[in-house]
């Protein structure tokens, strides 16, 4: 860079200092890469298209009228590379008013400042040698703050080898240096020991990444990627050796000592998937938290990028309730208990579901997938959800309490996310009589391979077999594995109820494939850059979700109706149209089941429905069927004796699919080209 040229305005402070009626600190600098050769720098007031600034890092006297100014900079942050072809330093008066001071321009042969590639960190130390006329009136400093440069770190080593009997290490130090407490400090002005947050020859860890927190009831849980080593042009700047979790009452803390040490993780992402939980919180109060990295020489990164706040919340319980006196299918419902104010079809319901798209295999998660798009890992890396060689395709279901009560023509559906109230039931996390975390669906209707039912895209969905059939197949993939069961639809219907407030559910979401000319399944996949509930197809393509032509996608699962009918496990109707149900032991027969009656049902039915049992344990099952599809439930139904169930409606049934298309009413011995099956993990 050039000399530096004083703008009017620092004229005028200097004059100001002459006169005695003003002192200048010096603060920060700016780069810029808009050309200035033609411009007159003295009547510059700012710089144009800024691209970096920072904090000044020392300022010192060399004589009575000049002052050294240092100050570093570096890509940790930089999206897009630019070549330095302005460098602006500014001064603020003794009543704290800032000014471009002076500016340094150079444009045959700029810096080139490259974008950070997330592994090589580049960097640019600026001596400034500027005229003050005066430079007792110039505050001089090391600012803690700001990124101390090589020449502060090499003044450190002349320091220590002018000193043969001195050293820096402890409490005395060397010319106002020391490293004390695993801290290197300088003194102020005052005299006092400050920390130098930074360092590493000039360069700091890395901020953290994927920093998040996830709020839970008097719990906090926050997520983070360590940022590992820092390397320009191959060689190691500074090592990470861990991250600091401090936690503030009030405030984010300003460093790593301003605050209470959660942990001093020296594992590399160790809490990247799992979270550091922190319990025993108050609800409705918030937290501040900050994460600091540092390297072994005991350089601290303390970017306010990586701070994070949070607010535990009491467990909540959200009800809607259906006024079955009302038949419109978009007003019937309304919302009670902590879902009033909630808006329907809202991501924040989903953030109170929890649920998530993954690669599982074998009963455990290999990573989770992008939920914009299935064919990546949540870190942008690719995801095998095709071979089936690295798993199968799978949404989870976090565990969450479950109650569905009718009395007169209303039917309230709560759920919770408290995993253990007794006013709830949990019956699609639990496995005979073991509580489960979570349960898993396949996205994709079942296709077989090796006698084994999967959730892989791009497949023929494997049809003609019995229920029985495909759940020996599912059962192949190991323990836990079945075919989708009752509980499980059960509670996707109720997250469809709570989240969407619209008893039309293709209306509301998709129709599907269902057009009556259609005369056959199609292949799964096609739907993974859809989003969860085909949100993003729908804003660039809203006719795919009316067509009638396309796949319909709900909290991830591709056709959760349409397409091909799918077997429903652990429901079965006896003779007498009594509802059996159960979470395990899954038979033909219904033996060992739960009898939950029949409302009322004294032959066998089939049509729109009006009215279901409207039970914790008989859930959606029809009662009535007085509906048409644009009325009530808008879907058809049955229930018929000694019967197995399948759910969903076909490629050819039009408006009698949907969400609430579940039919009691199949032999267990039959078998047909448009049934399927979905793969299940409890």
């Amino acid at each position: 860079m050039q000399d530096l040229v004083i703008t009017n305005q620092g004229q005028e402070l200097i004059a100001k200092m002459i006169a005695g009626t003003s002192t200048a600190s010096f603060t920060k600098i700016q780069t810029s890469d808009y050309d200035y050769s033609a411009a007159s720098l003295k009547d510059l007031t700012s710089l144009y298209d800024v691209k970096q600034e920072a904090l000044v890092s020392s300022v010192s006297r060399t004589d009575t009228t000049m002052v050294e100014v240092l100050a570093a900079i570096n890509n940790s942050n930089l999206d897009s590379g630019y070549y330095v072809k302005a460098l602006g330093l500014f001064a603020k008066d003794i009543e704290d008013n800032e000014i471009l001071y002076a500016v340094s321009i150079e444009t045959d042969n700029p810096d080139y400042m490259p974008a950070f590639g997330g592994k090589t960190v580049s960097g640019i130390t600026y001596k400034m040698n500027t005229k003050v006329d005066i430079s007792s009136q110039v505050t001089l400093e090391i600012n803690p703050a700001a990124v101390p440069t090589m020449q502060q770190v090499q003044n450190i080593v002349v320091a220590i080898s002018t000193h043969e009997n001195e050293t820096i290490y402890g409490e005395v130090g060397v010319h106002g240096f020391r490293y004390y407490n695993e801290q290197l400090q300088v003194k102020n002005e005052e005299g006092e020991w400050t920390d130098v947050e930074s360092g590493g020859g000039g360069i700091s860890p890395s901020n953290v990444s994927d920093l998040k927190i996830k709020v839970g009831n008097q719990k906090l849980t926050i997520f983070w990627s360590d940022p590992g080593n820092t390397v320009v042009e191959g060689q190691t700047l500074c090592t990470w050796k861990g991250t600091k979790l401090v936690q503030k009452a009030g405030s984010y803390p300003e460093n790593a000592k301003d605050g209470t040490v959660l942990v001093d993780n020296q594992t590399l992402d160790a809490f990247k998937t799992t979270g550091y939980e922190i319990n025993n919180l108050v609800n409705g109060q918030t937290y501040y938290f900050a994460l600091f990295p540092y390297a072994d020489t005991g350089a601290t990164n303390i970017n306010e990028a990586n701070r994070v706040a949070g607010t535990p919340q009491p467990y909540k319980k959200m009800t809607a309730i259906i006024d079955l006196s009302n038949s419109n299918p978009a007003t019937c419902v309304t919302y009670a208990d902590d879902a009033v104010g909630m808006t329907a079809g809202d991501s924040a319901w989903d953030e109170f579901f929890g649920h998530y798209p993954v690669l599982l295999k074998n009963g455990v998660e290999v990573g989770k997938l992008n939920p914009n798009n299935f064919d990546q890992f949540e870190d942008g890396t690719t995801a095998d959800i095709s071979s089936g060689n690295a798993g199968d395709a799978m949404i989870a279901f976090p565990r969450r309490g479950l109650t569905i009560t009718t009395s007169g023509t209303k039917i309230t559906i709560s759920m919770t996310d408290d995993p253990d109230n007794a006013d709830f039931e949990y019956n699609a996390h639990t496995r005979g009589t073991t509580p489960k975390d979570v349960f898993y669906l396949g996205v994709y209707k079942g296709y077989v391979a090796s006698s084994k039912l999967r959730s892989l895209k791009g497949k023929a969905i494997t049809a003609n077999q019995t229920i029985g059939t495909f759940r020996t197949q599912a059962q192949a993939n190991g323990d836990g594995y079945e075919q989708s069961g009752f509980y499980q639809l059960t509670f996707r219907q109720c997250m469809y109820i709570l989240k969407y407030k619209n008893l039309n559910s293709q209306t509301t979401v998709g129709y599907g494939y269902v057009l009556s000319s259609h005369s056959a399944a199609i292949a799964s996949g096609g739907t993974e850059a859809w989003g969860m509930d085909c949100e993003l197809i729908k804003a660039t393509n809203p006719t795919y979700m009316t067509d009638q032509n396309h796949h319909v996608k709900c909290f991830g699962l591709e056709d959760f109706w349409g397409n091909i009918w799918e077997w429903i496990d652990g429901l079965v109707s006896d003779s007498s149209r009594n509802v059996l149900t159960a979470n395990s032991g899954f038979n033909d027969s219904g033996s060992g089941y739960t009898n939950n009656g029949n409302g009322g049902v004294s032959a066998n039915i089939g049509n729109y429905m009006s009215k279901p049992q409207g039970s914790t344990k008989a859930g959606f099952v029809a009662k009535e069927v007085n509906g048409s599809e644009t009325t009530y439930f808008c879907d058809y139904a049955g229930l018929c004796a000694s019967c197995v169930a399948w759910f969903g409606g076909g490629w050819g049934f039009a408006a009698g699919a949907g969400a609430f298309r579940l039919d009691v009413s199949a032999a267990s011995s039959g078998s047909a080209a448009g049934i399927a099956a979905r793969l299940m993990y409890l």
